[in-house]
């Protein structure tokens, strides 16, 4: 009965933040597809539609009014609308203006460089806006000349060394966007930090006749140029033509390591195609190479959800034990994010279901971690296959760390229910002596971990190390006191 209630919790709560989503027009793209006037918008923000909202991703209506090309009236009464203005921080961190600068909207980057939008600002990559913007496929030199004048410099540098002529070369197929940076002091014969010319750089989009062109100029061609192209797009992916041209015509190695110590197959079972990938396999390449941080390709494609995949590389090269510098193997990185038949496949092909990474977390810990309320049927059928192995799904961790523990690490009161319903001890002291109820006094930012725990059984009255209880832990919550929240309940 307690097993199907907090079933009906997780459902209710899923199925509310979706109904919320959808009934909001302005949180769907198809909406503004259709090019909406102002009139329309305000029409649906006067039924109580909010122009602020943010989905699980951090879109909004204002990110998706630029990226569908709404026109700047509307666009800009969006920005002016409480909770959202110009510093506002959405999908990946990335400001309007940098939502604006990809898209080569040069006004709405001048009114927005005007109104004080930081033009040096980094998203949560760490690409300032002019790079996303170039790396993006901005071709509009309004908007470079805007963010010049501004104050950025046409010569800087970013990730790795990379030019802007560099990041921008892949989408410039009639080189305007080239001669015009070659105006302001680049040039083509550039090379980044690790020797990669912009040649290299132009394979991202697989577009040989650019590339053609730029070794007409002089311009070299590297191996490295095989790795940019594994990178495509968002809508599409380089093709085996791509890459049979560029080793077959140009010469280039297959074997080629990057600067990361990654071979092809590294990055490409990350995104799966069989024809590539069988291609590449063909190409003898070391499949029990480790990149610098130690990972092997098993490791990455079994952090993804091609278990056939996985069987192909375990009967090639067995590296099924290999540990990365964190002290991850394939086991845990498919708990982590693989299929629940991968993790099915490394058990039963004699991976250690009792492995520990460097921090001491074990198995369970990392799937616990993987939660996600849209995968909730992978999460429980993973959980099904750990538990057909005989791992004890309720055991602390080496800090004596529970579910519940985890769960309120992370602030999330559905992982603390299903930490309840499989059967954790809620009232768990860690190594530190805290239980769950003293830890979610001490982090958190209302009232409702701490209530959610009590409400599962959690014992007010346990004491810390320290001979404290959770309600002397929370009367030094500094958030918690500054906005008035009341922990009276915990005496």
């Amino acid at each position: 009965m307690k097993k199907n209630f907090l079933f009906a919790l997780f459902l209710a709560a899923a199925l509310h933040g979706k109904a919320q989503q959808v009934s909001n027009p302005l949180m769907n793209p198809d909406f503004w597809k259709g090019k909406p006037s102002l009139e329309m918008v305000k029409a649906e923000i006067n039924k109580g539609h909010s122009p602020s909202q943010g989905n699980a991703a951090f879109f909004d209506p204002t990110t998706y009014a630029i990226n569908n090309r709404a026109s700047n009236d509307v666009i800009i009464y969006l920005i002016e609308q409480e909770g959202n203005g110009i510093h506002k921080k959405t999908h990946h961190s990335r400001t309007y203006l940098q939502w604006a600068a990809a898209a080569g909207n040069a006004d709405l980057v001048k009114y927005l460089i005007e109104k004080g939008s930081d033009i040096h600002y980094k998203d949560s990559y760490g690409d300032p806006v002019i790079a996303y913007a170039a790396s993006a496929g901005n071709t509009n030199l309004e908007v470079y000349e805007a963010l010049f004048k501004a104050g950025i410099d046409p010569k800087a540098t970013y990730e790795n060394g990379a030019t802007l002529l560099m990041l921008a070369i892949a989408h410039d197929t009639d080189f305007k966007v080239t001669e015009y940076l070659l105006s302001k002091g680049l040039s083509l014969t550039d090379k980044d930090a690790h020797g990669r010319t912009v040649a290299d750089y132009a394979a991202r989009l697989g577009n040989l006749s650019l590339i053609e062109r730029l070794l007409a100029k002089g311009v070299d061609l590297t191996d490295q140029a095989l790795f940019f192209a594994t990178q495509g797009s968002r809508q599409k992916q380089n093709g085996l033509d791509v890459f049979q041209q560029l080793i077959e015509k140009y010469g280039l190695n297959p074997k080629a390591v990057n600067p990361k110590g990654e071979t092809l197959l590294h990055i490409l079972v990350k995104r799966p195609n069989k024809e590539l990938i069988n291609y590449f396999l063909s190409k003898d390449i070391d499949i029990t190479k480790a990149d610098h941080d130690g990972n092997t390709i098993l490791m990455n494609a079994a952090a993804g959800r091609d278990v056939q995949l996985v069987e192909t590389l375990l009967s090639k090269a067995n590296t099924i034990h290999a540990h990365n510098e964190d002290g991850e193997t394939a086991l845990i990185k498919a708990v982590a994010s693989g299929s629940a038949a991968i993790v099915d496949l490394l058990i039963k092909k004699g991976a250690d279901t009792k492995v520990v990474d460097k921090k001491g977390n074990n198995i369970v810990y990392h799937w616990f971690n993987s939660y996600r309320p849209n995968a909730k049927d992978d999460f429980v059928e993973k959980l099904n296959v750990l538990k057909a192995a005989g791992i004890d799904i309720t055991a602390p961790q080496q800090n004596g760390n529970t579910l519940f523990h985890l769960a309120v690490d992370k602030q999330d009161i559905d992982l603390i229910k299903k930490a309840a319903e499989l059967g954790a001890d809620i009232n768990a002291q860690d190594q530190d002596g805290n239980t769950p109820l003293h830890k979610a006094a001490l982090i958190a930012k209302d009232d409702s971990l701490l209530k959610t725990l009590i409400a599962l059984g959690a014992k007010k009255e346990l004491k810390t190390e320290f001979d404290e209880t959770a309600y002397d832990l929370a009367k030094e919550n500094d958030f918690l006191s500054r906005n008035n929240i009341s922990v009276e309940f915990l005496k």
